[in-house]
């Protein structure tokens, strides 16, 4: 197995398995202690962006080269905020149109819109998440890490009520909920975002 990544190339060929495993292992270590995120893995030819360390657990005998692309962490922060900064105002005014579809009869092509909006919703939490953790492991910008903090649990609360609003058939309020709860919330993250 031969192991290339942007710095280096391993020749683990004449390596047992508990090597191969072992060196594996100490590489993904080395990449995350160097603040450097995996984006790809190649695997004899194959791209794998998640699973790939089970794959090449289960493979490792048959394995014969494995490509590992990585970017520094601190670029693809910068590349998360700025798809932040053109995303969010999209999402404040998904807010606006899909909160008005509540306030009559749900059709089916309403609900696809609204999950829509939910994924939406979810891609924002899900890279908040990821530079909170960025920052907290850099040690960088306590003032930001705290907004995201603030950030990540007013939407689920936000998230919960909507939940429980839905569940109980009350989409007047899951309506207003989106219309008027979600905007301030992501106004807010686009201001402190633009900030820097």
């Amino acid at each position: 197995m031969i192991i290339v990544t942007p710095r280096e190339t391993i020749d683990l060929s004449e390596q047992d398995r508990n090597r191969r495993v072992s060196a594996l292992q100490q590489l993904f270590r080395d990449l995350y202690d160097r603040y450097e995120i995996v984006q790809e893995v190649l695997i004899d030819g194959v791209s794998f962006r998640e699973g790939y360390n089970d794959y090449l657990i289960e493979n490792m005998e048959t394995v014969h080269r494995v490509e590992i692309r990585t970017v520094p962490a601190d670029e693809l922060m910068r590349e998360i905020v700025e798809e932040l900064k053109g995303y969010l105002p999209r999402l404040l005014n998904a807010c606006d149109s899909i909160s008005e579809l509540f306030y009559g009869e749900m059709k089916q092509e309403h609900w696809t819109f609204f999950n829509r909006l939910t994924e939406g919703i979810g891609w924002v939490t899900e890279s908040v998440s990821a530079l909170r953790h960025h920052l907290d492991r850099t040690g960088k910008d306590a003032a930001l890490m705290a907004a995201l903090n603030e950030f990540e649990a007013e939407v689920r609360g936000q998230l919960t009520e909507l939940a429980r609003e839905l569940e109980s058939g009350d989409h007047t309020a899951a309506g207003d909920r989106i219309k008027y709860e979600f905007p301030p919330l992501f106004e807010t993250l686009l201001a402190r975002l633009a900030v820097g």
